[in-house]
């Protein structure tokens, strides 16, 4: 099953809270800052859609947890009622997720016995890529303690500049250490820590680079990119489409035209190659000298990792590179973060990393730099070549850079 961002680890955590010493455990020490209770025996067992929805965006927008349906605030269980009743308090939360909540938020929803009454397990994922999540009327909850409460500014602020979770380093729900291939981890190692000990079991050391849930044993989605034996089975969208196109315009027609999918870099590598296959490599002789016109290569190829590195790995889109008679466009899902502007990001310097793990895995393999000067490099590889500048920019959801062949 592929990894949907809007689980994460969920489903794990409520499958592990399923256990019945669990569910004991919970409704014995009461409410508290990832457990809340919704009693629905006196209500004719329907649940009051906006104190549900108060409660789920609470813990969504805190780290997540759990709401027990059918039981009393006391921690007694008193049941969902009959199986038909039952059916139709999900249907309310499914409908009070994705109506009342905004942006939608998925909850896997399950049920279980205690006290021997059934009653519903509501999880609400740890991980929200939309979060910060309001309640219909549009008022945004935090949660405090055991109860939920409206946030303030400064809370609301921090909700929207929290980086303390990316998806790249998020578990991918599924996925064992079986998904993850050695031989790969071992490659890397070599290449980014030269005289590294490798012997033993080298999974051990990608929990401390984020590729491993140090907790769970799960691969991440970081780790997945780089060392999945399948990354296409959990995260289908993480490839390159390449395209050489005739002449200088869009257009039907294409030359050559190619995927690559796989592990990151192989991708790069594999895409590297098609565009030296396809951009003209001129060069001419001054005096006992050979001048190059081609692109750089280390421009090229710091174009790519720049992709890789912060494109939205959560967008149902590629990386898109086409190669014309004049140019290279490299195309990738994604804007750019917070205040960051095209500006600021051609004087370099300034770095907002939609995707740190990744980004730092990139720049442990030597294969793109980690402060944010990968675009004033590439300017000025293009003008020691006498060739333009790069062109930058954002537009539909995706940022690109073009490159051009023609001589200033």
């Amino acid at each position: 099953m592929p990894y949907d961002d809007a689980y994460g680890p969920a489903a794990a955590r409520c499958e592990a809270r399923m256990d019945p010493a669990a569910i004991e455990r919970a409704l014995r020490l009461g409410e508290d800052s990832l457990t809340e209770f919704k009693s629905v025996e006196r209500s004719g067992f329907r649940l009051d859609a906006h104190d549900l929805a108060k409660a789920i965006v609470a813990l969504a927008n805190l780290r997540g947890g759990m709401v027990l349906v059918g039981v009393e605030d006391d921690g007694r269980p008193t049941g969902v009622g009959t199986p038909a009743q039952a059916d139709a308090l999900m249907r309310q939360i499914s409908q009070v997720c994705q109506l009342g909540v905004h942006p939608a938020i998925t909850c896997p929803t399950v049920r279980t016995e205690a006290a021997g009454v059934h009653i519903l397990v509501v999880e609400v994922p740890e991980f929200g890529p939309d979060r910060p999540y309001r309640e219909a009327k549009g008022a945004y909850y935090v949660r405090d303690g055991n109860r939920s409460r409206e946030a303030t500014r400064d809370e609301l602020v921090r909700l929207l500049q929290s980086v303390d979770h990316h998806l790249d380093e998020q578990p991918v729900e599924g996925a064992t250490r079986a998904d993850l291939d050695e031989v790969a981890v071992r490659d890397f190692l070599t290449l980014a820590y030269r005289g590294l000990e490798s012997s033993g079991d080298p999974l051990r050391y990608l929990p401390p680079l984020r590729c491993l849930d140090e907790r769970t044993g799960v691969p991440t989605v970081a780790g997945l990119l780089f060392f999945g034996r399948e990354p296409a089975r959990w995260l289908p969208d993480a490839r390159i489409s390449a395209a050489r196109l005739p002449g200088t315009a869009f257009g039907t027609q294409f030359l050559d035209r190619k995927e690559f999918a796989g592990r990151l870099l192989e991708q790069l590598d594999g895409v590297l190659a098609f565009l030296r296959l396809h951009l003209p490599a001129a060069s001419h002789v001054e005096g006992m000298n050979r001048v190059e016109e081609g692109i750089p290569d280390e421009a090229l190829r710091e174009s790519l990792a720049n992709a890789l590195a912060h494109r939205d790995y959560r967008a149902a889109s590629q990386i898109r590179v086409f190669v014309f008679d004049d140019r290279a466009e490299i195309v990738n899902p994604g804007t750019l973060l917070n205040r960051l502007t095209l500006d600021s990001v051609r004087v370099g310097g300034i770095s907002q990393r939609r995707n740190p793990v990744v980004a730092s895995l990139l720049a442990r393999a030597r294969l793109r730099e980690n402060f944010g000067l990968g675009v004033p490099e590439m300017v000025a590889l293009m003008r020691a070549r006498g060739l333009p500048e790069p062109e930058l920019s954002v537009d539909g959801g995706h940022f690109r850079v073009v490159l051009r062949l023609k001589r200033i």
